[in-house]
């Protein structure tokens, strides 16, 4: 009774017996298939206590490997399975193997590497000599009688098409007509108040886009003082502006204001700066202040303008 115990107690505290390749495999979806046609290739491993995942080595061949997925592992009180699926793709024709594939069980002890099967793969093209899907054409009919029957309706044909052509001729010069008697652009100031009254309510401010409110500030600065004075501004830079906008304006008030938008403007967009509590605030008054005293120029231009034509 003893002895027979001791046996026992051997046998349990000897460790588990290791993995052996015999206990992977590996089936494909299909053996027989067209070039480009996928197949799935399910590698399945019977495994023991302490192995939670595997690593499969995919050993290169005439297929391509098109997609990976490892499935979720089952596991029970007397061991697991582990699983994963491989897509490939033949793109030549002929009779091919896949596998052995090398197959890594983690984590890694000794005797934790196995390897899969091998599998018998037939490539086919689209159409083979067996195929009797399609078949020759047949010989094309001849067509009996005079063929001069047919000019009538070429004759209709022709006149039709060029009635089409002259219709389309029409419609394109009525249509740059039409664009020739569109209105003309609104004044540089009116359209500069416009714009600033659209850009106040985009709520870049209120989301705290600080940048993407100064360029457009800046873009349409520029695009004011390229209409209002000349030049332009458009393609210039704030320091190359400037100069050129002091020989244009006379009014220092309307340089000033223009200088201080266009200088913080450079600052958020470049230097990345962030305005401080009320310093946005204090630009909309400079702009209403240039917008009003452009329209004021204007009207007393005009003004002019008719009390002499009045003489």
């Amino acid at each position: 009774m003893k002895r027979r115990h001791a046996v026992l107690l051997l046998l349990f505290l000897s460790p588990a017996a290791p993995v052996r390749a015999g206990q992977v495999t590996m089936s494909a979806s299909a053996t027989t298939m067209t070039i480009g046609e996928r197949v799935e290739l399910r590698v399945v491993a019977r495994v023991g206590a302490g192995f939670n995942a595997m690593r499969v080595q995919v050993a290169p061949g005439a297929f391509e490997v098109i997609a990976r997925r490892a499935l979720p592992p089952a596991f029970t009180d007397a061991g697991g399975t582990l699983e994963e699926i491989i897509t490939i793709a033949f793109f030549q024709t002929g009779d091919f193997t896949v596998g052995p594939f090398p197959v890594k069980l983690l984590p890694g002890k000794d005797g934790s590497e196995a390897e899969t099967g091998r599998l018998a793969i037939r490539v086919r093209s689209l159409l083979e000599e067996s195929d009797k899907d399609i078949k020759p054409l047949k010989e094309p009919l001849p067509l009996g009688g005079d063929p001069r029957h047919l000019l009538p309706y070429a004759a209709a044909l022709l006149l039709l098409l060029l009635l089409a052509a002259l219709a389309l001729f029409l419609r394109k010069r009525a249509q740059g007509r039409r664009t020739a008697a569109v209105a003309p652009p609104p004044l540089p100031e009116v359209e500069l108040e416009a714009n600033l009254l659209r850009l106040k309510e985009s709520g870049l401010l209120q989301r705290g886009e600080y940048r993407a409110f100064f360029i457009t500030l800046s873009a349409m600065l520029k695009h004011f003082i390229q209409r209002a004075y000349g030049f332009h501004a458009e393609e210039c830079t704030t320091a190359e502006t400037l100069p050129l906008l002091r020989e244009k304006e006379s009014e220092a008030a309307i340089v000033a204001g223009l200088e201080t938008v266009l200088s913080q403007a450079d600052l958020v967009k470049f230097a990345r700066r962030v305005p401080v509590d009320g310093e946005v605030a204090a630009l909309w008054p400079m702009l209403d202040a240039i917008v009003a005293g452009q329209r004021a120029r204007r009207q007393q231009s005009q003004e002019t303008d008719h009390a002499q034509a009045g003489r």
